[in-house]
C-alpha cells in the first residue's frame, strides 16, 4: 500500500513540474540526439508522439517516410504561419492515411499519425519509428 501511495506522489510531482499537461516531456541529452520525447498516445485512431526536432527535419523525415513505406502523398499542405503541415495520401495497400505535424516550440514537433476512418494503431506506429529513424539520419 506504501508504494502505492508513492507512485501516486510522483505522477502528481510529474504532473505538476510539466505544468499540468500531462505529457511528461524528456530532453535528448548531447548534440544531434533526436528522440520521440513524453509518450506516444494512440486515441480516437489517431497516434501521436512528439519530437525533440525543428518543424522543417521532421517535415523531411516524414516525407521520406512516406517514400519509404510506398505510400502515395497526394496532398501536401503548410498553413500560413508554417506552425502546421500537413500530408495526405494512400497508404501501399490503399488506405488513406494523414500525417499531421504542429510546432510546438523552435526544436519540438507533434507528429498526428490516422490510417482509414478508424485508425490502425500497428501501421500507425510503423510511420512512427520510420520518422524518428529518418530524424537520425
Amino acid at each position: 500500500m506504501a508504494q502505492w501511495k508513492q507512485g501516486i506522489w510522483i505522477l502528481l510531482l510529474l504532473f505538476i513540474a510539466t505544468g499540468g499537461t500531462g505529457c511528461a516531456l524528456f530532453v535528448a541529452a548531447g548534440a544531434g540526439a533526436v528522440v520521440g520525447i513524453g509518450a506516444s498516445e494512440y486515441i480516437g485512431g489517431e497516434l501521436k508522439q512528439a519530437y525533440a526536432a525543428p518543424m522543417e527535419k521532421t517535415w523531411n523525415a516524414s516525407l521520406a517516410t512516406t517514400d519509404e513505406l510506398k505510400m502515395k502523398a497526394t496532398e501536401k499542405s503548410i498553413d500560413n504561419l508554417d506552425q502546421n503541415r500537413v500530408i495526405k495520401g494512400k497508404t501501399e495497400d490503399g488506405k488513406d492515411f494523414q500525417i499531421s505535424l504542429e510546432t510546438l516550440g523552435k526544436d519540438v514537433t507533434m507528429v498526428k499519425v490516422r490510417i482509414g476512418l478508424f485508425g490502425d494503431e500497428k501501421n500507425s506506429r510503423t510511420i512512427h519509428e520510420t520518422i524518428a529513424k529518418n530524424l537520425k539520419k
